[in-house]
């Protein structure tokens, strides 16, 4: 066992309770309409501001539609606009989020897309890279240069990375861990935190000994599932750079010795009783649910949910919460966590505001700037300053588990087929080795080139 956490502070201000692991579920594009946040007044503090954009704009207003679902920084982000446009009276930043990501957000981005009009900035979701090879999506070390991208987390920008172009940048970072309370651990005769899989199975059972849940994920969906699993991949492997492989089918199959060695753990977590029972009906408001009430005493999750947790927990569980790293899949082993930039941003290749929306870029990522919208909206940044920088405890704790960082879900084509069978897996209805060959023979079907 190890004991490497810290109490967390609680925050006074209030966000949406939508969750980004959300987002990354992928369904049928529907047709409702988004909500537009308005911009409204104010500036970045004078300490905040950013040095002046290195790309200039003249003549006629340019205008840049900006779009995203990042619920998180809607306080800050109206600000960080109203203060550029102060600064660049030529530009003009419309901002459109749409927190309704299936329904709203990627019906709209896919239709604009078709059209060739993406908004000059906006969130590509999993489209990054595909956007890329169509030519939709502007190659930013073309654009911005290596200084500009040298800040941020390699495990986060590998994900829209292709032969040397990079096709969107991190906005938050997201990486996996497992919240708890401490008090449970004790009551059940727990010392420290479980330093492997093995021994977070022991824990779980001794916590369930005394009625609770144990400790939960939510595996309502495969895409949650693979926070779960894609990490132990990385364990068996030894490289981060496994699961970029397996997403490009780039020298890596699913039948490949890590992956099913992954499979295999993963299963004996479900069939050995590391997770609450009926788990594949428990998504993430039912774990925080049930964190919150005392009725399970830890919850495998991500980094995007420490505001939610000081926002709806009550207060004396939010005074004694802690965070522990994801399990290694040996003891001495490293603790590769599971580390995507899942919230990012893509520049339109194509728009004739293109240079405006670079230097709005700029602007936004400039140090200052992006460190007050991450510090002040308590989300892990994608870049090596800005999380330096970070002062609430557990975000600090996380963001230094980004090093250890492996994909923890997919940008290629694999990724339904990947979903769908490891849900098949989590409800017992195939074995890992069927599940391994059921996902390579779909994989090797698909294309991977557009």
């Amino acid at each position: 066992m190890s004991d490497n956490t810290q109490h967390p502070q609680s925050s006074s201000s209030t966000r949406s309770r939508f969750s980004r692991r959300d987002a990354i579920k992928l369904g049928a594009a529907g047709a409702a309409a988004g909500f537009s946040v308005p911009l409204l007044g104010g500036t970045v503090s004078a300490a905040h501001r950013p040095r002046p954009a290195r790309r200039a704009t003249s003549g006629s207003p340019a205008t840049v539609r900006f779009w995203h679902w990042y619920v998180e920084q809607q306080d800050q982000l109206p600000q960080v606009i109203a203060d550029f446009e102060a600064a660049n009276p030529n530009i003009e930043v419309e901002m459109r989020l749409i927190a309704d990501v299936e329904g709203g957000y990627l019906p709209a981005l896919l239709a604009a897309a078709a059209a060739d009009d993406l908004p000059e900035i906006y969130a590509p979701h999993v489209h990054s890279v595909s956007f890329g090879r169509q030519g939709l999506a502007a190659d930013l070390v073309a654009e911005l240069g290596d200084e500009f991208l040298a800040d941020f987390f390699e495990a986060g920008s590998s994900m829209f990375l292709l032969d040397g172009k990079q096709y969107a940048v991190g906005w938050m970072a997201q990486t996996m861990g497992i919240f708890y309370d401490p008090d449970a651990f004790e009551a059940a005769g727990i010392d420290g935190e479980p330093e492997t899989w093995d021994d977070l199975i022991v824990a779980s059972n001794t916590l369930k000994e005394g009625g609770s849940l144990g400790i939960m994920q939510a595996a309502d969906n495969g895409f949650s599932v693979g926070d779960t699993w894609f990490p132990m991949i990385t364990g068996f492997s030894g490289d981060a750079d496994t699961m970029r492989q397996l997403d490009e089918r780039d020298g890596a199959t699913w039948t490949d010795e890590p992956v099913v060695q992954a499979l295999e753990l993963y299963e004996r977590t479900v069939l050995e009783g590391a997770w609450q029972d009926n788990m594949t009906g428990m998504d993430q408001q039912a774990c925080l649910n049930a964190l919150y009430a005392g009725a399970g005493a830890g919850f495998y999750t991500g980094s995007w949910n420490p505001t939610t947790i000081y926002n709806d927990a009550p207060a004396d569980l939010v005074e004694r919460i802690r965070v522990m790293k994801t399990p290694a899949v040996e003891a001495g082993g490293r603790h590769w966590t599971g580390n995507s930039a899942g919230a990012a941003f893509s520049v339109a290749n194509n728009s004739p505001n293109k240079d405006a929306a670079l230097t709005f870029m700029q602007y936004l990522y400039s140090s200052d700037v992006y460190t007050w919208v991450m510090s002040d909206s308590v989300s892990l940044p994608a870049t090596e300053s800005a999380a330096a920088e970070v002062t609430d405890p557990i975000i600090q704790t996380m963001a230094s588990w980004l090093p250890d960082g492996c994909r923890h879900w997919l940008t290629g084509p694999a990724g339904q087929v990947v979903a769908d069978t490891t849900m098949e897996l989590t409800a017992g209805r195939v074995s890992a080795a069927e599940a391994a060959e059921r996902i390579e023979a779909e994989a090797a079907t698909l294309d991977y080139d557009s």
